[in-house]
């Protein structure tokens, strides 16, 4: 990317808990990426909630169309009456940039407009501390919005059954060395409800999708989702389906998945009927 080209320097407080902001974080950076003008975007979270997320764009004229654009407008009003504590907008022009390229041992350097690649792998172990900790940020969202008998959400032992295929996403930090795994960006799994025959195809279940608080507006998420269909598909699985909430913090994650296709269903597997509980599936064209 040659300069000139303008930044949109948004810095922000969070307020406590998810209450939907990753998933709505990941769907507008989604919806971003398809804007005319769109150049790319740079995002970082401390512990303390305070973040900074730079989106560069060709020209001005592009950064006011992405501003009017009515899924963007509504995004920005849960932001103020939800999630941010206060924020600041700052826009400008980049006249220079520059920067050095990764090494060859797939580190991330320094630089002013890219992202690292996600690096996604299957995790037979789930033993590493991020993990950990990453699994206790989901659980406790989803204790948070529903009640404990309406929470269907796996733990580590459930997330370790042969039923079970467990994706990370990890991302190489600038001062990564060799053998350094760098950080844990977003996780999700694959459980197998029906194995695939010779003349039907499975069925498929997705668990344990949650993107790191510190990790968002990276696509993280829809990689993750299409890394597990991908899967899906080489099993010769007939379907995918879900369950998720139905209170408002689960709506931004519910638009994703009807992005990917996924409609709404009735309870499958072992699942009740529960108000608290929402079904989307997705047929699959098998391979």
């Amino acid at each position: 990317m040659e300069p000139p080209y303008y930044a949109v320097i948004f810095s922000s407080q969070r307020t406590e808990g998810d209450q939907g902001y990753a998933a709505m974080a990941d769907q507008m950076e989604a919806l971003a990426r398809q804007q005319p003008g769109f150049l790319g975007i740079d995002s970082a979270r401390g512990a303390d909630g305070f973040g900074i997320t730079v989106s560069y764009w060709t020209s001005e004229a592009a950064i006011a169309a992405w501003k009017a654009h009515v899924d963007h407008q509504a995004a920005r009003e849960l932001g103020r009456d939800r999630w941010y504590a206060h924020f600041d907008v700052r826009v400008a022009r980049v006249e220079r940039a520059y920067g050095r390229m990764a090494g060859h041992d797939g580190s991330c350097p320094a630089r002013p407009v890219e992202t690292c690649p996600l690096e996604i792998r299957v995790d037979r172990e789930l033993t590493h501390p991020q993990i950990l900790a990453l699994l206790q940020e989901h659980l406790a969202g989803m204790h948070a919005e529903s009640p404990p008998e309406s929470v269907h959400a796996l733990d580590l032992d459930g997330l370790r059954r042969p039923d079970i295929t467990f994706l990370t996403a990890r991302r190489r930090t600038p001062d990564a060395r060799p053998g350094d795994d760098g950080e844990l960006v977003a996780m999700g799994a694959l459980k197998e409800l029906e194995p695939t025959t010779a003349s039907a195809g499975g069925h498929g279940e997705l668990k344990s999708m949650r993107t790191s608080a510190r990790h968002l507006r990276q696509g993280a998420a829809q990689a993750i989702l299409t890394e597990l269909l991908n899967l899906a598909r080489q099993r010769g699985y007939a379907r995918v389906s879900l369950e998720t909430g139905s209170t408002p913090a689960f709506e931004p994650a519910i638009a994703m998945y009807r992005r990917f296709g996924f409609v709404e269903c009735g309870p499958f597997g072992e699942y009740p009927e529960d108000p608290f509980s929402r079904f989307l599936t997705l047929p699959l064209n098998r391979p």
